[in-house]
């Protein structure tokens, strides 16, 4: 009877809180569910047959670094390559493989599979930041949604696409998370201590995971530093802080690390002390400032000042200001198609193809979070927007920089897609548009445990339901569509497939050591071919450096010297000639013609070795060869003589053709086919043997 009489309090209230964690759990796990499928549209082409072919091109160094370390021991080490530079990201990935060796299902399985398990961490991280943040849990869901769909992060995670970048946005989104938390809570419980732990563990690992990591944790200084003109304007304890305490803690264990294990350069984790001893310093002014019962002005001015101060500081210190020049020539490279800006190509219409709907939700929303910030005395509000404007600027920049401003354009899209849904009186305004101040009392707006409201997922009626799928439906739709476009252009297509497995079994078949197995190749694809035939994917150094050079000369023959010994195998691709493509340059006379002469002064080449072509002639596989020489005489007045021979590789036959010059009745040419050759298309022919070939010996040509 007493629950009866309860019916309508306690026991009802109960349940339907019950209920409501129910939906938002349910809610969460579909939005990360969402997060996994948008990035597996290319799972067959990451899975194929025996062989995990990740996407792209750099994520072979860190498969191979993985591999390296696997190899060391029984527990992984790691390489001298990864000690510096992404030391936690090789090491955490080892770790991971260890249980199942080296190879195809080891590393192989580990490192395609990586980024999307990140995705999925960040998109959780997301949710509870713009949960947190707001009040609100339809916000975070609809962050969480935003960002699954967000074509910068989702090309980024997806499966097989395992660069540093994945790794790198998890310890972002910590950060973020973690600030946001402590920044919106005013006790010193249990809680606050843990979260305090979680930022000392995310700003740790952000500077352990990239070499470039102050770009990241730049933020936190103006962030902070905004946060400190509201909480300066907020009687209670100093919210700042957990915040450095969190910092500080972080710096102390970068640091531990560095000194005991020698991970990352001195320029990184000096730039996470300096952070830290930034954040006790701002937090010394806020409580010298209120001692002194000054305004906020006095505090502006004085960060001012000292933010001038301190960018005079850096310049003077040489291993700092060392890296902030490097860092500085970076952004001026223009060598990779991820280095322009994201509306370098198409504008607006390129914002939107890399930044998704998220981009458009966010831009007018952020105008909102810093009225909120500053007039609900909401600091975290400023610290996001921060984030949101410094990502901002380096993804119009460069347009990788994308996927680091994806989750803050998450949650300002977030709340500007709640705050759409609500002009169409689809749904209740979102929590920070209500009457009222969101941020008043103890810590964040009255929500219950699961971060809801009292009717945030309330199912609407079947017509707002219909035109909130609609809404939906065009975020989802077109970031999904544009980050499966993005994704086609980074798989490994499959002409280059075929060339690097029949170049791979070719070398286990004769059991041709490296560096003689070395694949020279467009730079973009080096480390693919490099990991899979000779399993050294470091570097493509020296394939930036030659290949183009090399395809765009017009003496093959004359670049044998300079391989031999280095080079074992070149692949060449089809290029649109417009009609700039010379039929003397190697390009032309390698894959257009296997190496054939033409009329005229044309000869051919004697050195590259046909061996494969894919079915539809994309790529082609010549392997370098000392070739062997055929001298022989003709009858006076020759000057030119001809010699072909009827070859047949994999996916191609055709007639190799050599032309050479008669100097007083004798030629001299060299050849890379066995076989028969016939002289000036006559009865006079010359055997050449496959020895010959591969050892550069001598043939003549009887009279």
């Amino acid at each position: 009877m007493s629950e009866e009489r309860d019916a309508g309090g306690g026991v009802r209230a109960k349940t339907s809180d019950h209920r409501r964690r129910i939906r938002v759990r349910t809610a969460l796990v579909a939005a990360l569910v969402l997060v996994v499928l948008v990035r597996l549209p290319t799972v067959l082409e990451v899975f194929r047959d025996d062989w995990v072919v990740l996407a792209s091109n750099d994520p072979y160094l860190y498969r191979y670094l993985v591999d390296q370390s696997l190899a060391s021991g029984p527990i992984p080490s790691l390489p001298d390559r990864a000690i510096r530079g992404e030391p936690l990201l090789v090491a955490t990935l080892a770790v991971a493989a260890w249980p199942f060796g080296a190879g195809t299902w080891g590393s192989g399985f580990v490192v395609a599979w990586y980024p999307v398990v990140a995705a999925v961490l960040t998109a959780a991280l997301v949710y509870g930041a713009a949960t947190r943040l707001t009040g609100d849990a339809r916000v975070g869901l609809a962050a969480a949604g935003l960002l699954a769909v967000t074509p910068a992060h989702a090309y980024r995670t997806a499966l097989g696409v395992a660069d540093h970048h994945a790794f790198d946005y998890v310890w972002l989104a910590l950060t973020a998370f973690a600030v946001v938390e402590l920044l919106a809570r005013s006790e010193r419980d249990r809680r606050t201590w843990l979260v305090t732990g979680a930022l000392a563990v995310g700003v740790a690992a952000q500077a352990l995971a990239w070499e470039a990591a102050p770009l990241l944790l730049v933020p936190l200084a103006p962030g902070l530093a905004l946060a400190a003109l509201v909480e300066i304007r907020r009687p209670g304890p100093e919210r700042l802080a957990p915040v450095a305490a969190g910092l500080v803690g972080g710096a102390a264990l970068a640091h531990l690390v560095h000194l005991l294990l020698g991970w990352q350069f001195e320029a990184v984790v000096y730039a996470l002390d300096l952070l830290a001893l930034g954040s006790v310093a701002l937090l010394a002014l806020v409580v010298a400032v209120r001692k002194l019962d000054g305004s906020w002005p006095w505090l502006a001015a004085i960060e001012v000042v000292a933010a001038a101060v301190a960018v005079v500081a850096v310049r003077r210190i040489p291993v700092l200001s060392t890296e902030l020049e490097s860092g500085l020539a970076f952004f001026s490279s223009t060598q990779a198609a991820e280095l322009a800006g994201v509306g370098a190509n198409y504008g607006p219409a390129g914002v939107l193809v890399i930044l998704g709907f998220a981009s458009v939700l966010a831009a007018p929303t952020l105008l909102f979070a810093a009225v909120w910030g500053w007039q609900r005395l909401e600091s975290g509000w400023l610290v996001v927007g921060v984030y949101a404007v410094h990502f901002g600027v380096l993804a119009s920049l460069q347009r990788r920089f994308g996927g680091e401003l994806a989750p803050f354009a998450a949650i300002l899209g977030g709340v500007g897609f709640v705050l759409l849904a609500s002009w169409f009186d689809l749904v209740r305004p979102p929590v920070p548009r209500r009457d009222g101040r969101a941020g008043e009392g103890d810590d964040a707006p009255p929500v219950a445990a699961d971060g809801g409201g009292d009717d945030e997922l309330v199912v609407p009626d079947r017509t707002r339901v219909a035109l909130l799928a609609g809404m939906a439906g065009v975020a989802v739709g077109s970031g999904s569509l544009y980050a499966a476009l993005i994704d086609r252009r980074l798989v490994i297509t499959d002409p280059t497939y075929e060339a690097a497995r029949w170049i791979a079994e070719y070398v286990d078949e004769h059991d041709i050591p490296y560096p003689e197995s070395y694949v020279l190749s467009k730079w973009g694809r080096n480390r693919v071919y490099n990991y899979f035939v000779n399993g050294e994917a470091a570097s493509y150094g020296y394939a930036d450096r030659n290949y183009e050079d090399f395809l765009f000369s017009d003496d093959a023959d004359g670049w044998y010297e300079q391989f031999d010994g280095r080079v074992g195998f070149v692949v060449t691709r089809d290029l649109p000639h417009l009609g700039l493509i010379g039929s003397s340059t190697v390009q032309s006379t390698l894959h257009d013609r296997y190496g054939s002469a033409t009329i005229g002064d044309i000869g051919g080449a004697g050195h590259f070795r046909a061996m494969f072509a894919t079915a539809d002639g994309a790529r082609k596989v010549f392997r370098v060869v000392p070739g062997a020489t055929i001298r022989g005489t003709v009858p006076d007045g020759a000057e030119r003589v001809r010699l072909a021979a009827d070859v047949s590789i994999p996916g191609a036959e055709f007639e190799y053709v050599r032309r050479a010059p008669v100097t007083d009745g004798v030629f001299e040419v060299t050849v890379p086919h066995p076989g028969t050759y016939r002289i000036d298309e006559g009865e006079t022919t010359v055997e050449v043997s496959e020895r010959t070939v591969r050892v550069g010996e001598s043939v003549s040509v009887d009279e």
